[in-house]
């Protein structure tokens, strides 16, 4: 079991190859299957982006932290922003369903969830904007 393994980045876009590397180096480590790792790498990586952009608004001073902890059965990574936003709890907002189908908002999330099948938001302690998925290992 590897729990608590972090990298804190700024919010810039020249930072989303080290953070792709870390999230595929920790996936082999951890025990995810090789033919399952680019769907992981997507799936975290659109967290990562929706991050950067929307909670913390593309700034390099603001930092993006992605949290990984490897369990018996599965590989939890959590990314944390410096936003606020719960579009778990925000009333009508499911990407991809209903009148939103056609909508660009709320893609990545659709994208993490359909490849992940399980992510969730919350704040942290602090406030921050919180995504945890939760990958199963095979």
């Amino acid at each position: 079991m590897l729990k608590g393994i972090r990298l804190t980045v700024p919010s810039d876009e020249l930072m989303l190859e080290t953070v792709q590397v870390f999230v595929e180096s920790v996936g082999m480590a951890g025990g995810v299957l090789p033919e399952e790792l680019t769907s992981l790498s997507i799936a975290v990586m659109e967290l990562v982006r929706n991050g950067m952009k929307h909670g913390n608004r593309l700034n390099p001073a603001k930092p993006l932290t992605v949290t990984v902890d490897v369990l018996p059965g599965r590989i939890s990574f959590q990314v944390e922003d410096t936003g606020s936003w719960q579009p778990d709890r925000d009333l009508g907002h499911r990407p991809g369903e209903g009148s939103e189908l056609l909508d660009d908002r709320g893609r990545g999330i659709l994208i993490a969830r359909n490849l992940a099948k399980w992510v969730e938001f919350d704040l942290t302690p602090e406030g921050k904007t919180r995504a945890t998925l939760i990958w199963p290992l095979t």
